[in-house]
């Protein structure tokens, strides 16, 4: 996936401009003369529904690898036609700048490397589509009553307070968002949800007395992708000392707790393969020395899973997937380990297992 930080084609100089180039273009004229090609611009689409203004699409023609753009601006203010030295270009058009988080407007644009030849016409054909991911929140009474105060989602582009009135939708990075209590000045993780370019999720919060779960559902349009997701976040949250105060697969992740003997619980989604990969369809290739848990049995982002690591051959024998006898009684079920806290192929983990309940 394509990470939207907008090195060379957006850079977060200009960003700091935005206002001063929303308010004008920067076109640099190049003589006609021998060795000049010549750009023309036009759109395709946009999405489905109501289209952006393209006028106010923010234009960039850029020689590849350079700092200076011939033509930075607004696209309903270019020139009808640009003459330019032949060579190749990045050329982009964006809805607006997006240089943190924040409760604007989805984001839309392409970004493409031309060559321009000489004595030649080039007509670049923009297929804008959202770029940034939406992310709405709402809450049930009995979350508000037991987290009084307010929450922050964390990037590493940047981060945004949402109150519990808010009724806007957050805009993020595609990639990974913590959703952090804020009680005081202390950040309390409550989950981590990994979010694609193009998507707009909506997260309901609620709260128990009870260890921490989550029910996901799905939903696709020709706008975006769409999920809605209810989470239900337990009133204190596990210890990892006992089976009745296990940590749940975020708790085992944000918790420093490498080498110690904990609990864990979790359903069972499928193996780890590599670094960052997980089996979730246990096909011919899946691993028979380790399981991977999450919130959900529909859980299908390895971001949102752990491991158990089956070291020894009588958890081996009854739980590995790679066996198909084991998997009807395995896959998706709910489990309780103990075991070391470790780091398995980049996943947090146990191994070493003591012990573990199968539900």
């Amino acid at each position: 996936m394509k990470r939207f930080v907008m090195a060379a084609i957006i850079s977060a100089t200009m960003f700091a401009a935005a206002a001063a180039l929303l308010a004008s273009c920067t076109w640099m004229p190049v003589l006609e003369e021998e060795g000049d090609a010549t750009l023309t611009f036009r759109f395709l689409q946009t999405k489905a529904g109501p289209v952006p203004d393209t006028g106010s699409f923010i234009l960039r023609v850029c020689p590849a690898g350079a700092d200076q753009p011939v033509y930075e601006g607004r696209y309903g203010e270019r020139p009808a036609t640009m003459k330019v030295p032949a060579g190749t270009y990045e050329v982009s058009a964006f809805s607006r700048r997006f240089p943190t988080p924040d409760f604007g407007d989805p984001l839309y644009g392409d970004e493409q490397l031309v060559v321009a030849r000489s004595g030649e016409t080039l007509s670049v054909a923009f297929r804008c589509t959202q770029r940034n991911s939406g992310l709405q929140l709402a809450f049930t009474d009995r979350f508000k009553t037991r987290y009084p105060g307010r929450l922050l989602l964390k990037q590493t582009e940047g981060q945004l307070e949402y109150g519990y009135a808010e009724q806007r939708t957050a805009w993020l990075f595609p990639g990974e968002t913590r959703i952090c209590y804020l009680d005081g000045k202390a950040e309390n993780l409550l989950l981590k949800r990994s979010l694609e370019p193009g998507e707009i999720r909506s997260i309901t919060l609620d709260a128990t007395d009870n260890g921490s779960s989550s029910t996901f559902s799905l939903t696709v349009d020709t706008t975006a992708i769409r999920h809605a997701e209810q989470v239900v976040v337990g009133q204190e949250g596990g210890d990892g000392l006992t089976m009745a105060t296990a940590y749940s697969v975020a708790e085992l992740a944000a918790t420093e707790c490498a080498g110690d003997t904990v609990w864990v619980w979790g359903y069972v989604v499928g193996t780890i393969l590599a670094e960052g990969t997980v089996d979730f369809d246990c096909g011919a290739e899946t691993a028979s020395t380790n399981l991977a848990i999450a919130a959900s049995p529909d859980v299908r982002e390895a971001s949102a899973c752990a491991g158990l690591y089956l070291s020894k051959t009588a958890h081996k024998n009854a739980l590995n997937l790679a066996d198909p006898a084991n998997r009807a009684a395995v896959l998706h079920h709910k489990v309780y380990a103990q075991g070391k806290a470790y780091t398995y192929k980049k996943f947090p983990a146990l191994t070493n297992l003591c012990e573990y309940r199968l539900e």
